[in-house]
């Protein structure tokens, strides 16, 4: 079972939601060993292909704000064209670019994001909780 799962990331045509599923549930099954699991996350994670899954007009404008704020030595403003929230906490966005450092919250309860800098998260803490630290 490991092989064919490797051979389908290796193939990178997987959701990587239901991909880390199938491996887990292998892993459990006992029909692969904890080193063959890390790999296969591992390759999966590095091999997905998530442009299918993310709004990439919608990324480049948060992108965009980004940048101005940081041109201009200021914060990141919330969109314009949303409402405004003082929520230090807002709600878990599915798809959103999340970074080192943003907070949301997910399934009621806050957390903030642990990728490493640089790196865009844009799974839930269901979804990939490595990125994730849930907050008191």
């Amino acid at each position: 079972m490991y092989e064919i799962l490797k051979s389908i990331i290796n193939s990178a045509d997987y959701s990587l939601t239901q991909m880390l599923d199938k491996i887990d549930i292998v892993w459990a099954e006992g029909k692969m060993t904890n080193e063959q699991r890390t790999e296969l996350i591992s390759l999966a994670h590095d091999n997905a292909d998530i442009s299918g899954d993310v709004n990439v007009l919608q990324k480049l404008k948060d992108l965009d704000m980004r940048v101005t704020a940081l041109e201009n030595a200021q914060t990141p403003t919330e969109d314009p064209d949303e409402p405004s929230t003082d929520n230090e906490y807002p709600e878990y966005v599915p798809g959103k670019w999340y970074y080192n450092g943003d907070k949301m919250t997910y399934g009621g309860k806050k957390y903030h994001c642990t990728a490493p800098s640089g790196v865009v998260c844009v799974w839930s803490p269901d979804e990939y909780s490595a990125y994730w630290e849930e907050d008191a």
